[in-house]
């Protein structure tokens, strides 16, 4: 039997937020998205995501910049990209566990490693200059 499992409660249990439920094709359980539809193109999200026929919504992720191929579809993004409990936890485990290869890395890896760790560092700079830029921006306004 297929039956898939009960839906979970439309909220996190970690931070109280309001999520969207959504059947994930690729891990076959359920995905919980942040309640927000964004744009197809040029938008952020990291699944395509539609209903089915019965007013459910199923998910798939889709690489950035990919368009989705079902009819109706928008993006939509896992909640844990806004799920402070989440954020704080799985980048903490991240680091631990990062901090713990090293010491066995090769040098080769561990090249590569300090390469992508300054780009993230750039990303995340970049990102605070550009909130900071839409903050000014929203005050001159007022």
């Amino acid at each position: 039997m297929n039956a898939r499992p009960a839906r979970p409660a439309p909220v996190c249990e970690d931070c109280g937020a309001d999520v969207w439920w959504a059947w994930g094709l690729h891990g076959k359980k359920w995905t919980p998205l942040v309640p927000e539809r964004y744009a197809l193109e040029g938008g952020i999200g990291r699944f395509e995501v539609w209903r089915d026929a019965h007013g459910g919504l199923l998910c798939k992720h889709r690489p950035e910049g990919e368009r989705g191929d079902m009819d109706q579809s928008w993006r939509g993004n896992h909640h844990n990209a806004v799920c402070a409990h989440y954020r704080g936890e799985a980048t903490g485990a991240l680091l631990r566990e990062v901090r713990d290869a090293v010491p066995l890395m090769e040098d080769r890896d561990l090249l590569v490693l300090g390469h992508r760790l300054r780009e993230l560092g750039d990303a995340i700079s970049a990102q605070i200059r550009r909130r900071a830029m839409q903050a000014d921006a929203d005050n001159d306004r007022e």
